[in-house]
């Protein structure tokens, strides 16, 4: 959460400032502004100098024991139009006390001066510095600026490249304005929330004041449009609110593209530039991030990799959710999400299949931060996949996904209290490395590479089509067929009620009866609110009744089962009537919840069973025909397509080596801590949701656990996270689930413990009160610093 003096100084932004700036027509206004300083922090000198032929000031640290570890060319904001050298002294100020001695060129200004004058004051500057830079005394020859002046930076390292000449060893850009086309969509989309500026329009008064005429594409202008390889280590620091953040965004990806490292940071809440407020918490971790990023950053080799502070692995339901945890309670913390697929979604991209849902309502799966505003509290498919990327778009998440990446290794080094991570990248599977200190699991627990189908005897006979729900061709022609679905799951009864709208017949074919409930597709309760609230107000509201009452039913369940079972059955009898063999097709040989009840919104698969549209058959399968499947009752099920709606095939931690100093991790032997970490593994954190409430609720928490942690463990200077377990600890299985994906998978799932914190509840109360509020340092989870090699200094925090 942003800090309460980040939110007053933004709140006092957009009081104050931003409508004086009005839509900027006005330039000696907009120049007065922009002209007034706020007081730099102390400890610093200024020596006015000409460099290059351009007039500007040396800031360095007054304290001769601060270490300066390297010169920054530091090029200063205010739309081309505006500011100096002397406005941006409580950000040069900030840099110059973290050990970098900055020059800061007095740069000619538009309109008096258009483009390419900046841009030519820049080269000139860059140019003496680079023929007088000492290494030995001054360190590392690096660049920084903000907005407009991080657009000069740019050109500069495009201009430098084409020439063939010495570039920076690395870069920091604040909020830059990189392309004065206009193309950024947040120009528009986020028009509103910048606290400082009224959105495009008002800014390309700026440009077409800078540009008088000139092309706004062209690569020195906007640096954007230029190739970007070669370039050296970028890091870019923007809010998410800003007008200008999608011009950093645009500029990650396409650097990245182009093999350049750049490490990008997406800050909630902050103005426009707001490490100009020297004082603001964000504005000291910003600076302290920059300054260590330019003192130290290299390109990424396979001998010195990518180095990260989180890496996320899937860009599903969880990773998104996860790392609008880390934007939100951890700015200051570095990520990286890795999807081995070319899209976001998780499940919600790799299903496919007909009519495909949620079994969870809404406004429980949705985020605890993004309501859920459809009418529709049990969505489809394609109505997640669209909240999941508005949620990562709104926020810039959908630019720190890295597309087409797989782990397939991971290795924990205590020396370097760090794990390399292994990446087969593309469809080649390029093979690329990457370190972090903590691996965030939300990758799911089953293979997406294929589902559970196991096989009869017959089917090469079967002259029609066979498919799996998990792999649905996008071609296939369900209208008018003769449809077997074989299954009684969630996947089995949303697919019989659509595929019955269009088919000739549809079958349900399920060895045992699974629970069914009807539930309403709407939630009233929520509709009413919706339009009497605010839209959090409304969504906090519903979400809190759902889950109250998800877990009051839960458990009126496991203490009286029979009367709760004998309720569920009577409520299908109510839907299908008293004629209907509800004994034999929808009572279950089992407790609820000792499988996962299936919802079906307003009845639908009910209606379609009392409609004749669909049937229910509950049977073996003795062999597959031609004409399709011959049950071991003997009754013959004719078919044209058959569906094996017969479940997923799970797999422990996405089938990824681990290793823990050189050991081979093998999960079955570990306890899994507060469902979410492992003993004995440390800094790796998995996400797993409830099998009886909705998935993202408990992954809300771990989100909020993980940024706990990295807290905790960066205010008191450690390093390393690991759950030690008690051998007198009684072990049980994970999950205490029947389900026949959980039953063939037990041996290689970790276990839990009969006690706390090693028991798996279930129980959304009771993990909210521990991961929430409960303390870290409990004595179970061993905390401890990173080793510092024998003559080495110890590390920043």
């Amino acid at each position: 959460m942003a800090s309460w003096q980040t939110r007053l100084a933004t709140w006092w932004v957009r009081r104050r400032v931003k409508p004086v700036l009005g839509d900027m027509r006005d330039l000696t206004r907009v120049r007065s502004v922009f002209n007034q300083a706020l007081p730099p922090p102390r400890g610093a000198v200024f020596r006015e100098a000409v460099v290059g032929g351009v007039r500007g000031e040396w800031v360095e640290p007054a304290d001769a024991g601060v270490v300066v570890h390297g010169t920054l060319l530091y090029l200063h904001g205010g739309g081309f139009v505006g500011c100096s050298p002397r406005t941006h002294r409580p950000l040069t100020v900030s840099l110059a006390l973290q050990g970098l001695r900055l020059f800061v060129p007095d740069y000619r200004l538009a309109p008096e001066h258009p483009f390419p004058a900046a841009v030519d004051d820049v080269r000139a500057t860059w140019a003496a510095l680079a023929a007088d830079h000492d290494p030995v005394r001054h360190g590392r020859l690096v660049v920084g600026g903000d907005s407009a002046g991080g657009n000069l930076a740019l050109a500069l390292m495009v201009a430098l490249r084409d020439a063939g000449q010495r570039l920076p060893d690395a870069a920091a850009l604040f909020s830059p304005a990189t392309d004065l086309t206009g193309d950024s969509p947040s120009l528009t989309s986020n028009a509103e929330r910048d606290a400082m500026f009224g959105g495009g329009e008002a800014l390309q008064h700026l440009a077409a004041a800078y540009l008088a005429g000139a092309d706004a594409a062209h690569p020195l202008a906007s640096p954007l449009r230029a190739d970007l390889a070669g370039l050296p280590p970028l890091l870019l620091h923007v809010g998410a609110d800003e007008a200008l953040r999608d011009d950093a965004l645009r500029l990650a990806d396409k650097a990245r593209a182009a093999g350049v490292l750049v490490q990008l940071q997406v800050w909630p809440t902050v103005p426009h530039v707001w490490q100009l407020i020297a004082r603001l918490p964000e504005a000291r971790q910003s600076v302290r991030l920059a300054a260590r990023f330019l003192q130290e950053a290299v390109p990424a080799t396979d001998a010195w990799p990518e180095q990260l502070d989180v890496l996320i692995v899937g860009a599903g339901l969880s990773g998104i959710g996860a790392a609008a945890h880390l934007q939100q309670r951890c700015p200051d913390h570095t990520y990286a999400i890795l999807e081995s697929r070319q899209a976001m979604g998780g499940t919600w991209d790799l299903f496919r299949y007909p009519g495909v849902r949620s079994d969870s309502d809404m406004y429980t799966l949705g985020y605890a931060f993004k309501p859920w505003t459809d009418a529709q509290a049990i969505a489809d498919g394609p109505a997640i996949r669209r909240y999941i990327a508005e949620a990562a778009a709104e926020r810039g998440i959908d630019h720190q996904v890295r597309y087409g990446h797989r782990v397939v290794r991971a290795d924990w080094s205590s020396a370097d209290a760090r794990w390399r991570v292994e990446v087969a990248v593309g469809a080649q599977g390029e093979r690329r490395h990457l370190s972090c200190r903590v691996l965030h699991l939300c990758s799911g627990y089953y293979s997406y590479a294929q589902g559970y189908r196991p096989t009869w005897p017959g089917e090469a006979d079967f002259r029609g089509t066979l498919v799996h729900p998990q792999a649905w061709p996008a071609g296939l022609v369900h209208a008018g067929k003769r449809v077997v679905v074989i299954g009684s799951g969630a996947t089995a009864v949303t697919l019989v009620p659509e595929l019955a709208k269009t088919a000739a017949s549809v079958t349900m074919l399920q060895r045992s009866p699974t629970y069914v409930v009807s539930l309403p597709g709407r939630d009233a309760v929520a509709e009413w609110l919706k339009q009497r609230l605010p839209a959090m107000w409304a969504y906090r509201l519903v979400r809190l009744k759902n889950i109250a009452l998800g877990m009051f039913f839960f458990n009126l369940a496991r203490r009286w089962p029979e009367r709760i079972k004998a309720r569920l059955v009577g409520l299908v009898r109510q839907q299908l009537g008293t004629g209907y063999d509800v004994a034999t097709h929808f009572t279950p040989n089992y407790n609820p919840w000792d499988q996962r009840v299936c919802a079906v919104p307003d009845g639908d698969l009910f209606k379609a069973i009392r409609t004749g549209q669909a049937e229910v058959v509950t049977d073996q399968i003795a062999t597959f025909n031609a004409g399709g499947l011959r049950l071991a009752s003997g009754r013959q099920l004719d078919a044209d397509i058959v569906v094996t709606a017969t479940g997923l095939q799970l797999n422990v931690m996405g089938d990824v080596d681990f290793t823990v100093d050189g050991a081979r991790v093998d999960f079955g032997r570990t306890l899994a801590y507060k469902g979410m970490m492992f003993s004995g593994v440390p800094n790796m954190v998995y996400t797993f949701g409830y099998t009886n409430a909705s998935w993202t609720l408990k992954a809300d928490l771990t989100a909020d656990y993980l940024c706990r942690l990295l807290v905790h463990l960066r205010r008191h200077g450690l390093a390393v996270a690991t759950p030690r377990a008690d051998p007198s600890v009684a072990t049980r299985p994970f999950l205490d689930f029947s389900s026949g994906y959980v039953r063939r998978a037990l041996d290689r799932l970790p276990k839990q413990g009969a006690t706390r914190p090693w028991r798996l509840y279930q129980n959304y109360l009771l993990d909210l009160l521990t991961m929430r509020h409960g303390r870290l340092d409990d004595g179970t989870l061993q905390l401890k610093a990173a080793p510092v090699p024998p003559g080495a200094p110890a590390p920043r925090p």
